[in-house]
């Protein structure tokens, strides 16, 4: 096997650095402590460099290009993303270090038939917060999905260094900051709306960093496993208004027997704390092979009105939409008749005594154990919402479902 250095020089999941505001380094979303973050970017820009991408800023020192310079021998080489600059950004990266070192290549191995969900931790280090307003992210094939967390320190820490993936432990106080659910995302500046000017998400300092990787190895040949993700920040003087999370899992005590179809059914009903300007930005539905329908409503002063359908194929990976509510994005229209997958169009303004309900056709056809709530692709299931909203209260907006 012919091989080079990755993209990314990084045993685990750890950050390239970005703005020297947050002490020797500093976290983007998640920083690890481990030494030698060596990554596709410039050497460290001086202090005084803006952080926020204006006009004049030179593509490539935003990073996300194609890194043209690897060769692990598998799958997914042209999927490598270079970092951002030091002085715009942070890549977060969940891979091999070095693709000749046969050893710590082993450990993100998936042999055919085999399914793996792990994840990684760490300590960021910065000492204040930052915000971002912009993330790409590539994942190699195989990939199901990738998640990015922090929460305050005391949870769950990773000590061993360089190990490789491990178990996904994390505490119940996670934040999700983003996440991917195909091989290709790109957010730029929160798709350029008026009202997402200055909108931003806070990443808070001194947190422990989680990432979570998933991958599904349905063909005859290994697959290496990694995953590259960048932020591109904003300066805090650009920020006007914080937008935070949407965390919704529903089916938790899910138990769908063979031949059994059910409808699994979410509310989540608008913090107390919302003010007048609260809004749905972006929604992102998460399931995997077992749903045959999934529907998002909103109900606004007691008017309930459908806001996102998708038709997945049974027993099928099928990509999830994303969805953004504004005054510039024109979502395709969904037909339930033709089962044709869209979202209503415009910003979706709501307040408390409000609330977005999420629904998942659960079919199994083919499990001889009942489908629960878990990781795995063909044999588990969920029904999720994911996405972001905005002003934040202060904390994610999440709801649970049994």
């Amino acid at each position: 096997m012919n091989t080079s250095a990755p993209c990314s020089k990084d045993a685990r999941a750890r950050w390239v650095s970005a703005r020297p505001l947050i002490g020797t380094t500093v976290s983007g979303v998640l920083l690890a402590v481990a030494a030698s973050v060596v990554a596709c970017s410039s050497s460290p820009a001086d202090s005084s460099a803006a952080a926020d991408a204006g006009p004049e800023v030179d593509a490539a020192l935003l990073g996300g290009q194609a890194c043209g310079n690897i060769n692990s021998g598998y799958q997914g080489d042209d999927l490598c993303i270079t970092a951002p600059n030091p002085a715009y950004g942070a890549q977060f990266h969940y891979g091999p270090s070095d693709y000749t070192n046969t050893e710590e290549v082993a450990n993100y191995i998936l042999q055919p038939g085999d399914e793996q969900t792990a994840c990684t931790f760490f300590m960021t280090t910065n000492a204040d917060a930052v915000y971002f307003n912009q993330y790409h992210s590539r994942m190699r094939p195989g990939s199901h999905h990738m998640l990015l967390y922090v929460q305050p320190p005391g949870g769950v820490t990773e000590t061993t260094v360089d190990a490789g993936p491990t178990a996904c432990e994390q505490g119940t106080q996670t934040r999700n900051l983003f996440g991917a659910t195909t091989p290709t995302l790109d957010v730029s500046n929160f798709d350029g709306a008026p009202e997402n000017d200055g909108l931003a998400v806070e990443i808070p300092a001194t947190q422990q960093g989680v990432m979570q990787a998933h991958f599904i190895n349905t063909g005859m040949t290994p697959l290496l496993q990694e995953v590259w993700a960048n932020i591109v920040y904003t300066d805090k003087s650009n920020v006007k208004v914080l937008g935070d999370p949407i965390f919704f899992l529903g089916g938790l005590g899910m138990n769908v027997g063979l031949n059994q179809s059910v409808t699994i059914h979410g509310t989540a009903n608008v913090p107390p704390k919302a003010g007048k300007d609260f809004r749905l930005v972006v929604l992102q539905p998460h399931f995997h092979t077992h749903l045959t329908r999934y529907e998002v409503t909103a109900t606004q002063s007691g008017t309930t009105t459908t806001v996102l359908e998708q038709w997945p194929v049974l027993n099928t990976l099928t990509d999830p939409v994303i969805r953004w509510y504004d005054s510039v994005t024109k979502n395709p229209m969904f037909d339930v008749s033709a089962k044709l997958a869209g979202a209503t169009s415009g910003d979706l303004y709501l307040k408390p005594g409000d609330s977005v309900d999420w629904y998942c056709d659960i079919t199994n056809d083919d499990q001889p154990q009942p489908l629960q709530f878990t990781e795995q692709v063909y044999k588990g299931e969920m029904c999720n919402l994911f996405g972001l909203y905005a002003p934040s209260t202060g904390v994610p907006w999440s709801a649970f479902s049994f």
